[in-house]
């Protein structure tokens, strides 16, 4: 079949039967306003993502847009076999995607997506929809279609795939459970964490997944999952989980908010971190008197030097600070420090945290003492 190339003084078919114009405005000193459909198409053809095209299936005659020309990367002066544009398609797409003047010979109208390479070597991406016109003999007598450049959103969609199995793979390298609560914190999408305790997704509803961590664990983890949703803040805590095999093991989690753009929370998301051979707490024991083990490369703090709730307080006290501005110091939030202040919390303190706060405070001028046979005390530098 020959494609008849469109030029600059030439129309499309559709464009022969549109002399018509928009309609004169009523106003009164209004300069009527003439635009063809051939003014329409230009400017749509200008983004150069789209092109049209139509042939008469009986004569194989076709006609081409310019801006059709343009996306196949032809040029409009040439004159080119359809068998032509069939060997554009990309050799994996064109088992796939067949003949389509003999589709529309059928009378079946075309919505396909497929890579052509052009000329010059470069490949596309097109959307390709046609429609059939039936002659009066009711037998498939014209085709009329539309192409789009659609490599844009391809290109978008797989770099988009290609950071999503990156992620995945991030995650399967190193976290055991990948999970997804809604906004509210509520579980939604934890599969991973099903097959781990055995739980089903109907027990692990509402608070229902803290079952599945030690007796000893679930106060502090309820106190610290219930702040991060309180305050829209990052979630990282240590606990025992039970697995399906009846053995406790110590797990990191950590998580955070995704947030819209108006800053309200649309879910969260976090992992589950395997901590094999690792205790980071021991028997349950009032928060301030036995700190958290130091993480590799922090510089400990003796076991008789840790820091005791009245310590704290009265060393914020000594240096004349909110618990707003020791926070903000100390880079903890407010709720935590209300914790450490508290003997009686049952939430306990992590090492990095006290060696922050006893930093900060000791930057703002209080000296810890720790002298045999006295209880612990703060002094000024």
């Amino acid at each position: 079949m020959t494609t008849v190339p469109s030029s600059s003084n030439s129309m499309m078919p559709w464009e022969r039967s549109s002399a018509s114009s928009l309609p004169s405005l009523s106003a009164a000193g209004s300069v009527p306003r003439a635009f063809s459909s051939r003014h329409f198409l230009k400017l749509i053809e200008d983004t150069g993502k789209v092109g049209f095209w139509s042939a008469d299936l009986r004569s194989e005659r076709l006609d081409a847009s310019l801006g059709l020309y343009r996306i196949l990367g032809l040029d409009p002066a040439s004159e080119v076999t359809f068998c032509f544009g069939l060997d554009m398609i990309h050799p994996d797409d064109r088992a796939a995607h067949g003949d389509p003047i003999a589709v529309l010979r059928s009378g079946q109208p075309i919505s396909r997506e497929f890579r052509i390479i052009r000329p010059d070597r470069t490949q596309r991406w097109i959307l390709h929809l046609a429609e059939v016109i039936l002659g009066p003999d009711g037998a498939p007598s014209q085709g009329m279609g539309v192409v789009f450049d659609v490599t844009e959103r391809h290109d978008a969609m797989n770099a988009l795939m290609q950071r999503h199995d990156r992620l995945n793979a991030l995650v399967a390298a190193t976290a055991s459970v990948f999970w997804v609560n809604n906004a509210n914190g509520e579980p939604t999408e934890m599969p991973q964490w099903m097959a781990l305790t055995g739980q089903t997704h109907a027990q692990l509803q509402g608070l229902g997944w803290l079952d599945a961590i030690h007796p000893d664990d679930r106060a502090r983890t309820q106190a610290a999952w219930t702040t991060a949703v309180e305050h829209t803040a990052p979630y990282n805590t240590d606990y025992r989980i039970l697995c399906a095999d009846g053995i406790y093991r110590w797990f990191n989690a950590r998580g955070a908010p995704v947030l819209n753009r108006d800053g309200s929370v649309r879910e969260w998301v976090g992992v589950c971190l395997n901590v094999p051979g690792r205790n980071r707490y021991g028997a349950s024991t009032p928060a301030m008197t036995t700190a958290t083990p130091p993480s590799p490369g922090a510089v400990p703090i003796a076991a008789e030097e840790t820091l005791t709730a009245a310590q704290v307080r009265a060393a914020r006290g000594l240096a004349c600070l909110s618990k707003e501005e020791l926070a903000g110091l100390a880079n903890v939030s407010v709720s935590t420090l209300n914790r450490l202040e508290d003997a009686e919390s049952p939430v306990r303190p992590r090492y990095e945290t006290i060696l922050a706060v006893r930093r900060a405070l000791e930057d703002a001028g209080v000296v810890f003492t720790f002298e045999a046979g006295a209880k612990p005390g703060v002094r000024e530098a």
